[in-house]
């Protein structure tokens, strides 16, 4: 095994039993992973992020239900119009891919990242509510407007929604912080195989990712779903949150810098 392939295992493993259950957003790092460590087309490593996402996703639910922690009427209710979002994400993705350039794509994902780093950085500061206790009456509108967006970035990037997902469960959804990210996970777990299925039927890619993932990559997705039913079950309740989040920080902000590094070298 060559060692970037070991390198991103690990990467890969790390961030479904430590960033992942605490709703951290595993798919801002599984995609750059398998884009840029393993080298693969920007559309393969969307479709194998996805896939990486639901196993986390499933794992995670699990141990959030299992400890009572979700409402899965509410989930219903959202994905109704996270799975049309997640559709129009992976449509508008490939014409955007196809038609312009895949340039687009990590503009869009450097976005969504930096708003997610800046939340993240609020969260350390302490400026924003950190007690996990319920910050906000239900929003409807609000609500569902950014699970549809969540579910949109889902089908576009790769990722799960679940940093998305997450803060507005949090902020315009009424929820306390373990019931909004148990939530979030049984949101992923109904939108993402949407997304997942569109890219298969739309970019035809699964030959692509078998060829790509091998023999070995049949064995990743179910490790890291039981990796992230560890992490949700019983990590999250040992390490220090704070420095979590801080290294996921230092993490999506290298990410950052590579989607910066070639807009750049693009338009020069």
């Amino acid at each position: 095994m060559e060692p970037f392939t070991i390198l991103a295992l690990i990467l890969i493993f790390s961030t479904a039993i430590i960033f992942s259950p605490l709703g951290l957003g595993g798919g801002l790092i599984f995609m750059p992973i398998l884009h840029y460590i393993m080298e693969w087309e920007i559309k393969t490593a969307i479709l194998g992020s996805l896939i990486l996402v639901w196993s986390v996703s499933l794992g995670s639910q699990f141990a959030h239900q299992k400890g009572g922690h979700g409402d899965i009427a509410m989930a219903k209710k959202g994905m109704l119009f996270g799975v049309p979002g997640a559709i129009i994400g992976v449509i508008l993705g490939f014409l955007l891919i196809e038609h312009v350039s895949d340039i687009t794509i990590k503009m869009i994902a450097l976005v969504i990242v930096s708003w997610i780093c800046y939340k993240a950085i609020l969260r350390i500061l302490s400026k924003e509510d950190i007690t996990g206790e319920v910050i906000g009456e239900m929003n409807e509108k609000y609500w569902l407007t950014g699970i549809f967006m969540g579910g949109m970035s889902s089908g576009l990037l790769g990722i799960g929604g679940g940093g998305i997902f997450v803060t507005m469960n949090r902020n315009y959804g009424g929820l306390d912080s373990k019931s909004s990210a148990g939530t979030a996970f049984m949101l992923a777990v109904m939108i993402v195989p949407t997304a997942i299925i569109s890219h298969s039927l739309i970019d035809g890619n699964v030959s692509n990712l078998i060829e790509e993932a091998t023999k070995i990559g049949i064995f990743v997705p179910l490790l890291v779903m039981c990796l992230s039913f560890s992490g949700a079950k019983y990590a999250i309740k040992y390490l220090p949150v704070k420095a979590i989040t801080g290294l996921f920080i230092l993490i999506i902000s290298i990410s950052m810098l590579k989607y910066i590094q070639e807009i750049i070298a693009m338009v020069i």
